[in-house]
């Protein structure tokens, strides 16, 4: 019989959070966003929230209502992706994912307007408050709002956890560059497990 796998820095207590980020219907269904490989992150995603769903937190990427509503350089952004502004999609195209969005719960989901899930405001209380003996971020995109979210955590001092088959990316390729030289030049900050592994090593009372 092959040993359990274990994380780099031993198992995760019962104070650990998972932060499921931006499952939503804009990048889980046809569209300009679009991404088919981020459908096979879903069942991963759903074991790692069942095993601890009251520590289990979710993030929302809010797209902007118009360019010219947005700020910055985000106004050219929104502009090249006016199709996924709330005026043009409306604002249903922003919920999670039906079959993640019945394991949320109230005062479980948070509301952010870039990348990073640490830009919210009550994100950000809400870890605080909690003081985390780790995160483990799984969601999509691997190379854009889970790097975001995984690096304010790293900075913050947070023990990060990336679960490597609960992210994905609409770009398979940046995903993989991600996972194999991205991350692992965190190698003392940022952990890379699968959910069994995970799972197996996280002890929830």
């Amino acid at each position: 019989m092959s040993e359990q796998a274990e994380l780099p820095f031993g198992p995760l207590d019962g104070d650990a959070l998972h932060i499921c980020i931006d499952m939503q219907r804009v990048f889980l269904e046809p569209g300009p966003w679009y991404g088919e490989a981020c459908l096979g992150v879903i069942a991963p995603q759903q074991r790692l929230i069942r095993h601890a769903p009251a520590r289990s937190l979710f993030t929302r990427f809010i797209t902007a209502n118009t360019a010219d509503e947005a700020t910055g350089s985000w106004q050219r952004y929104y502009r090249q992706w006016h199709a996924v502004t709330q005026a043009e999609a409306g604002a249903g195209i922003l919920d999670l994912h039906p079959e993640i969005l019945p394991l949320a719960t109230d005062g479980n989901v948070f509301d952010k307007l870039t990348h990073d899930a640490f830009d919210s405001a009550t994100f950000c209380a809400r870890i605080k408050r909690e003081a985390p003996s780790a995160l483990i971020l799984s969601g999509i995109e691997t190379d854009v709002c889970v790097l975001a979210t995984a690096m304010s955590a790293v900075d913050l001092g947070y023990r990060t956890v990336i679960a490597t088959d609960g992210v994905a990316s609409s770009m398979p390729a940046s995903h993989t560059a991600t996972i194999e030289h991205i991350y692992p030049r965190f190698d003392q900050q940022i952990e890379l497990a699968n959910v069994e592994t995970i799972v197996s090593c996280w002890s929830v009372p």
